[in-house]
């Protein structure tokens, strides 16, 4: 037993200078003296009893020592060891979640460009070629009808323009422009359009144009529309998707409105999208309004 006694104490104190800087050497010296002191008593029992004596009595000597000199982890590391744990902890979940936001947007953005909005080129009220490029810097308000729509198609921009009045009022706000696109190209003329839309809100634009550029703008925003058969008289009616799309000022998809909003859901909606845009982008459209504006300049 007191030679198990012995290589327990000579490895406590070869261990002790690796963890903590305190030299166990003569503590180790000490018990190699004592249990070799040892050989000349009387008995085996005698001699068993005094070294575990000896041997616990420089253990704890070591102990103490090392405990009043700080030992290990001293008393005043433990405050800064959970400050610093703490801080490191907050750090890595903070980091966790802005990646987690980011991908969150990034995902919003990758759906949005995939499913609705894209490249078109149609034909304004005046005749001339207006193309997605035209709206860069603005929030445009899309909605896909036709100017002989019996009832759905009035209803539905009497709506928009009421909503379109409750954003003017916020003046923080820049104005909303919203768009007409005919489904019935046969039919809606610049002129035709022109005279349909002076009956709603003023800043209305109507666009139109040839039956493969109305499919293409219909594609693109995912817009279903089908003409029924011609009656006696040669009228029909143009059976489409309801809806309309909110796009932002970098020709991102942001919202939809379907046929059962009202005028105040859909203000609010509106009004949401964007307040959400100016803190995602840190405007509201003006930097891509100048770019647009100093590009007119140079075709002029």
């Amino acid at each position: 037993m007191a030679s198990s006694l012995h290589r327990v104490v000579k490895n406590f104190a070869g261990l002790q200078p690796v963890i903590s800087g305190f030299s166990m050497a003569p503590c180790s010296r000490m018990a190699a003296r004592s249990f070799s002191s040892l050989r000349y008593t009387a008995s085996p029992s005698a001699r068993t009893q005094v070294g575990c004596s000896q041997a616990l009595q420089i253990v704890r000597s070591a102990s103490t020592k090392r405990t009043s000199t700080g030992g290990m982890f001293p008393m005043w590391s433990i405050p800064v060891f959970l400050l610093f744990g703490g801080s490191a902890i907050f750090f890595i979940r903070s980091k966790k979640e802005e990646i987690r936001k980011d991908d969150d947007k990034q995902q919003r953005m990758s759906v949005g460009k995939a499913l609705i909005g894209g490249p078109f080129e149609l034909l304004d009220m005046q005749g001339k070629t207006v193309t997605e490029k035209n709206f860069e810097g603005d929030f445009i308000l899309v909605y896909f009808g036709f100017t002989n729509c019996p009832d759905v198609c009035p209803d539905q921009l009497d709506k928009l323009s009421e909503a379109i009045k409750s954003m003017d009022k916020i003046t923080k706000f820049p104005p909303i422009q919203p768009v007409f696109i005919s489904v019935d190209p046969d039919r809606d003329t610049p002129e035709a359009m022109k005279a349909y839309l002076s009956e709603f809100h003023p800043r209305f634009m109507g666009l139109t144009g040839s039956k493969e550029q109305i499919d293409k703008v219909c594609k693109e925003y995912r817009v279903y529309y089908s003409m029924s058969p011609k009656d006696d008289d040669n009228d029909y009616i143009v059976d489409h998707t309801i809806i309309c799309y909110l796009v932002g000022p970098d020709g991102e998809f942001m919202d939809y409105f379907g046929q059962n909003r009202t005028a105040d859901e859909i203000a609010a909606g509106m009004s949401s999208n964007f307040t959400k845009y100016m803190l995602e982008h840190g405007d509201l459209g003006e930097k891509l309004r100048e770019e647009r504006r100093k590009r007119q300049q140079v075709a002029k």
